[in-house]
């Protein structure tokens, strides 16, 4: 039986993936791949309202749950602090994502660009270089050689999918028109970012000098419809550029057959 192709998302907190890169990964899902999810924290400080140790003890279940509505197979969590992975030695955090990609084998890695300008989250640009380094090197037998004691094996890595912000750093545009319902399904169900996401959006309205009594009209826990509408329109947008109704933009890195390899 031939094996299934792979895709590994290796992202800072749960949401990054589903909101840069949910309806290319429900997409590949719909065309037999078998996706799996890498969360290196536990997203304990994304919130105004509940507790750091409330916050720790919902992370696995929410990604769990969003990783069950985009169809995929299972969720690595790191367990980082929410905010501190900055802290952590870059070749220790670079190990353990390549240890998950030996283990996986994934034939496309999606993440954070190590190569992004104006990144404001430190978990962010961690988490890029580490799996950028581990994708570089990880069929490379002399790096880390612990984890071949447990019967992994080096692996190359085919392709990556680096979120892109902007459209100067953007080679490839996906048509996630038939996908946009699963990627605002899989987002749903991280509740606690979803609420944060609207709280965030009311303190910076507060901020801007929005009167109060039009804030007061929002309820952050009936989210989704505000969700919906923030991400449908941001999706929308790169669409109309390609002719879609709904798109995703990546810097996409894949590897192409060596120059020995091409007829002459």
């Amino acid at each position: 039986m031939e094996r299934r192709k792979r895709v590994l998302s290796v992202a800072a907190h749960g949401d990054d993936a589903e909101f840069f890169a949910g309806g290319t990964l429900a997409k590949l899902v719909s065309q037999g791949y078998e996706l799996h999810l890498a969360i290196a924290t536990n997203n304990e400080r994304g919130s105004f309202r509940l507790s750091l140790e409330e916050l720790r003890a919902i992370a696995r279940p929410e990604a769990e749950a969003s990783c069950a509505a985009l169809g995929g197979c299972g969720v690595y969590m790191l367990g980082y602090t929410d905010g501190d992975l900055i802290d952590e030695k870059s070749t220790v955090l670079r190990g353990k994502v390549m240890r998950i990609i030996r283990e996986v084998q994934p034939d496309i890695v999606f993440s954070w660009d190590p190569f992004a300008p104006h990144e404001t989250h430190p978990d962010h640009r961690t988490i890029a270089w580490a799996t950028s380094d581990a994708v570089s090197f990880s069929h490379f037998p002399l790096y880390h050689t612990e984890h071949f004691d447990n019967g992994l094996k080096p692996h190359k890595v085919a392709e990556v999918y680096y979120y892109s912000k902007a459209q100067w750093e953007t080679n490839l545009v996906v048509d996630t028109s038939e996908t946009i319902e699963t990627k605002l399904n899989a987002l749903y169900g991280y509740h606690c970012q979803m609420v944060l996401t609207i709280d965030d959006i009311l303190h910076s309205a507060r901020a801007a000098g929005v009167p109060e009594h039009r804030i007061n009209l929002i309820d952050p826990y009936e989210f989704r419809p505000l969700i919906a509408a923030g991400v449908k329109a941001k999706d929308a947008a790169l669409g109309a550029l390609h002719g879609c109704a709904y798109a995703e933009a990546f810097r996409h890195d894949k590897e192409e057959v060596p120059a020995l390899f091409k007829d002459a």
